[in-house]
């Protein structure tokens, strides 16, 4: 064999490997995308049977209370029914209507009425399958979903059943009914459906008209499916990329990597090394994109879960709205009375077992202004306040946390520290992102720890420092922790954005924040604050309480007895004459025929609100627009603070002291005037959780 015919064999041989090395490329490349694409496709499915869940429970929810409604209800009226009902589909939007069906199992009130009127009377056999879910959620006595079904004006959808009974009787169920089509568009993102299919199956069947969709993975597509069980009834999602977005993943460019791949085999044939050091490079690169793509996933990853956790947040704020009243309430009596025994000078033993009582209470009722305050949304409003409050009251938050990972906390809060323009609850958020990374840090580091907490005054600026006895920050790592998604901990436990949310507020604020720390010996996180005067109206000078007055006649609306009872017996002591009602009705009544000199009403009772007493005991006597103190159990929201100061009553928060009450009858019936609510603590159409310091 002659030089050129070794230098041909050479040439192809190397030519082959070359082939075979391209081949194999293209294959992992093949697999990677594929796999990238599954792993894809179970997060779409994950994120979709979660919305799935969160939206039927709160379903579940929204129509349970209407059921104890009827539960807790001699008996209602269908006004009453058309009000609770326009309330249910406010909370869930998705519902198409609800009805009420009596024990014999005909629709007796249905809401919305107008478009619904024809269905009044109908007998629910006429309909089997939603028949036999109503039957069934009867005789369980436990809510249930139906299986689609054919509604009564046609489009397909389902049911939810909410049975009542009282003393053991059936009286009736609360059903609720859903469009499927509907239902669903309010499930998918736009955004989503454009790249995935994505269908939800109740009891095996489609809640849209048509046979079952069936994804086979033969055309290479990945089909995900997950399912669960909700009162009584089998719910699966089953997601598929679209046929483009398989085609533009898995084969886009496949047809110019063959051609390199070819072209640089033919190169390699004659010179081999060259050949090897090409392919080496090719595998070099592909590697760096497989990096850069894991990267970017990563971080599309960590978005998605801070939205989802946001989205969590706001029900958790509509969730604890709901029990802070159920709690407010019952606290607000306790502490009153336990006020009124005080007052009485009881034995000294007597007294100091009291006065612990007292101040458990005060305790429970921190922890649910406090929770209220973080669990709310808020619309941003910077206010002259204090830090050392605010740190105070975030420390109570994350009280347990440090308790339970045995972190001790230690405070230098300076005593004299100015006050500044702060928006309370984004620098909450700051602090609470802090004690959070340096729990995390000192729990993964060792069994327990310490955090210094201190606050001065310094050059004209206010500065607060958090040190924790952590691992500390490697130096290289210390000019990436403010850029967003940039994080040390392991996957799933951060998304990179606590810290570069931080350095936005306190950039928005007029300050900074900076980080000391060396490997080993713990962090040091500096805030640094401007000191800023006051607007001119919170520079006011205060108006002194004038002194309350005695003889007056004040009418006291609360649907909670022992409140009434509470409110009763202070005021008569105090002189004044006392007449209660127990809702909104009986409030009217006694405003039509009766001369008052104040009103104490509660906002949230059955049968209306507080602004309906407010606007029948104003249109009667506009005077008495300045005679009014409003009393709330589930914190001030933005809409009880609007309303506030549109009017410029008064509002308390439940509990509330026996100093508070006193102060807010003085105030309002001072000269017949109400002198402007002050911005810096006291009673005011305001939460008092807003004055931090």
């Amino acid at each position: 064999m002659n030089h050129w015919s070794r230098s041909v064999l050479a040439g192809i041989v190397v030519v082959l490997f070359c082939v075979l090395g391209v081949a194999w490329l293209a294959w992992t490349e093949d697999e990677f995308r594929r796999q990238d694409l599954e792993r894809e496709t179970q997060v779409v499915a994950h994120q979709f049977s979660t919305r799935l869940r969160s939206t039927l429970e709160k379903n579940l929810i929204a129509m349970g209370q209407m059921a104890n409604f009827y539960v807790n209800s001699e008996n209602v009226s269908n006004d009453e029914f058309q009000s609770f009902g326009a309330l249910t589909l406010k909370q869930i939007p998705s519902c198409l209507r609800v009805s009420w069906i009596d024990p014999t199992l005909h629709i007796a009130a249905v809401h919305p009425f107008e478009p619904n009127r024809a269905m009044i009377g109908v007998d629910t056999r006429i309909n089997a399958a939603g028949y036999a879910t109503i039957v069934e959620a009867m005789r369980s006595q436990e809510p249930r979903f139906s299986p689609p079904l054919p509604l009564l004006d046609g489009p397909r959808g389902f049911l939810l059943a909410v049975p009542v009974h009282k003393n053991g009787r059936f009286v009736g169920e609360v059903v609720g009914t859903f469009r499927g089509g509907d239902f669903i568009a309010a499930l998918r993102l736009p955004a989503v459906l454009e790249r995935y299919e994505e269908f939800i199956l109740n009891a095996g069947a489609s809640l849209l008209p048509g046979p079952v969709p069936e994804m086979v993975a033969s055309d290479g597509r990945p089909a995900v499916t997950r399912t669960f069980s909700l009162a009584g009834v089998p719910w699966e999602v089953r997601v598929a990329p679209r046929i483009e977005v398989v085609e533009d993943r898995l084969h886009s460019g496949r047809a110019g990597f063959w051609t390199l791949g070819l072209l640089l085999a033919l190169l390699a044939g004659g010179a081999v090394g060259t050949g090897v050091h090409f392919t080496s490079g090719m595998a070099r690169r592909v590697r760096t994109q497989d990096a850069v793509l894991r990267e970017t996933r990563q971080r599309l990853d960590g978005a998605q879960q801070q939205l989802i956790q946001a989205e969590k947040l706001t029900a958790l704020g509509e969730l604890l709205a709901g029990v802070a009243h159920e709690i407010n309430n019952p606290l607000a009596s306790i502490m009153g009375y336990l006020q009124l025994i005080l007052a009485r000078e009881p034995p000294p033993e007597l007294k100091r077992r009291i006065e612990t009582i007292y101040s458990e209470a005060e305790r429970m009722a921190r922890i649910m202004k406090n929770l209220l305050t973080f669990g709310r949304k808020h619309t941003p409003e910077k206010r002259h306040l204090g830090l050392n409050g605010i740190i105070e009251k975030t420390l109570e938050l994350k009280s347990y946390h440090f308790k339970v990972n045995h972190i001790q906390v230690e405070t230098d809060l300076a005593r004299d520290l100015p006050m500044t323009l702060l928006d309370f609850n984004q620098i909450q958020q700051v602090v609470i992102n802090l004690l959070g990374n340096a729990e995390h840090a000192m729990a993964e580091h060792a069994r327990g720890g310490r955090l210094n907490i201190s606050t001065r005054a310094t050059g004209g600026r206010i500065e607060a420092r958090f040190t924790d006895t952590g691992p500390g920050i490697a130096p290289e790592v210390q000019p990436h922790i403010f850029e967003p998604f940039f994080t040390t901990k392991k996957e799933g436990k951060g998304t990179g954005l606590g810290l570069s949310i931080c350095f936005g507020i306190m950039h928005e604020h007029g300050g900074g924040i900076q980080v000391e720390s060396r490997p080993g010996h713990g962090a040091t996180f500096i805030l640094d604050f401007p000191i800023l005067a006051p607007p001119a109206l919170e520079t006011q000078a205060a108006v002194a309480t004038p002194e309350a007055r005695t003889g007056l006649h004040i009418l006291v609306v609360d649907d909670e007895e022992a409140v009434s009872g509470f409110l009763v017996e202070l005021l008569t002591a105090r002189g004044h004459r006392v007449n209660t009602a127990a809702d909104v009705p009986e409030a009217l009544q006694k405003i039509a025929r009766e001369e008052l000199d104040l009103i104490i009403s509660d906002m949230k009772m059955p049968n209306g609100t507080g602004r309906d007493v407010y606007r029948a005991a104003t249109e009667k006597t506009s005077g008495m627009a300045r005679r009014f103190i409003f009393i709330t159990g589930n914190g001030t929201t933005e809409e009880t603070l609007r309303f506030g100061k549109e009017t410029g009553v008064p509002i308390l928060e439940k509990p509330f002291t026996v100093g508070e009450i006193d102060r807010a009858i003085a105030r309002v019936t001072a000269g017949g005037e109400t002198p402007p609510a002050p911005e810096d603590g006291g009673v005011k159409p305001a939460s008092r959780s807003s004055s931090a310091d």
